[in-house]
């Protein structure tokens, strides 16, 4: 029985992903601050769900991860995907600082943590869910495409320095365009290729499952990648 650590799991993908894993038979540690949705999950098979209320932004999160493994008796798969974007058009520092705060800091102590354990362990795998933003700026919230793209840039290091290691420590980027989440803001009807919650996570663990290094969700966002890739600046600056 594989066995699974999901940051940020009370809403949206995160949640997606828990539900998914649980149904491909994984025993999961879901973490979170709103401890009555992760509860709604434990509630479904209460043998095979661990729950702790966790603000992994705090920057406490070792002691948190490892009472999680020692409480499922081992790890195979870490997931994070807790993570903000705020618009900040007039660049409010504590607006920047509270989305690098879990973006960034955050992020790179649970995955930090996650590749020394895997290392110490000789295998494992970890996925974190990034976006499509990670490929450009954003006018109006610069510090969320720049954290996901530290994400996407952090993530690949880790999986060179496992190839130089030799270790099989997998290391899969998630990066999706539009899902139906809350952070839409209620904007579903103005935006492009929204995948509903279900479909995306199914595809997000099937590339888990296949040790993908990098996933678009849905897949025909690769198209947009490859064209803020060609395209001049000067046009895709229109639309960020």
């Amino acid at each position: 029985m594989k066995k699974a650590i999901i940051i940020g799991a009370s809403s949206g993908i995160g949640r997606g992903i828990a539900l998914e894993l649980l149904k491909r038979g994984y025993k999961i540690a879901i973490t979170a601050r709103r401890k009555e949705r992760l509860e709604e999950i434990k509630s479904i098979d209460s043998d095979m769900v661990i729950v702790k209320t966790f603000d992994s932004s705090t920057e406490k999160n070792i002691e948190m991860l490892n009472e999680l493994v020692k409480k499922l008796g081992g790890l195979d798969l870490l997931v994070y995907s807790s993570g903000i974007g705020i618009v900040n058009k007039e660049l409010d520092y504590d607006i920047e600082k509270k989305v690098n705060n879990l973006n960034v800091s955050g992020f790179t102590q649970v995955v930090g943590w996650g590749f020394n354990y895997f290392k110490s362990q000789g295998y494992g795998q970890i996925s974190n869910i990034s976006s499509v933003a990670a490929e450009i700026g954003n006018g109006i919230c610069p510090s969320y495409n720049a954290s996901k793209a530290y994400q996407a840039n952090y993530l690949q290091g880790l999986r060179f320095k496992a190839y130089r290691l030799g270790l099989p420590i997998k290391l899969t980027d998630v990066r999706p365009g539009f899902v139906d989440t809350e952070i839409l803001q209620g904007n579903k009807d103005r935006l492009i290729w929204v995948s509903s919650v279900d479909k995306a996570c199914r595809q997000i663990v099937g590339g888990i499952d296949a040790e993908s290094k990098v996933i678009y969700i849905t897949r025909r966002w690769k198209i947009i990648s490859l064209l803020i890739k060609i395209l001049p600046e000067k046009i895709v600056m229109k639309f960020f």
